[in-house]
């Protein structure tokens, strides 16, 4: 997995910046969302190499 210099996020693409945004104020705030909001955000993330896709954790 890809790591994230914090320093240099202005260098990634703009779907990475917001994804990053959007899952820091989540984690932070809490904030209440639809599975389809946060799909949209975790699969960007996910994409970057920066989040461990889900189906790779989560075991049945």
């Amino acid at each position: 997995m890809k790591k994230l210099d914090l320093n240099k996020l202005d260098e990634e693409p703009i779907e990475v910046q917001q994804a990053v945004a959007f899952y820091a104020s989540h984690t932070i705030n809490e904030v209440r969302l639809t599975t389809k909001e946060r799909y949209r955000y975790y699969s960007v993330l996910e994409e970057a190499g920066l989040l461990e896709p889900l189906k790779s954790v989560v075991k049945p």
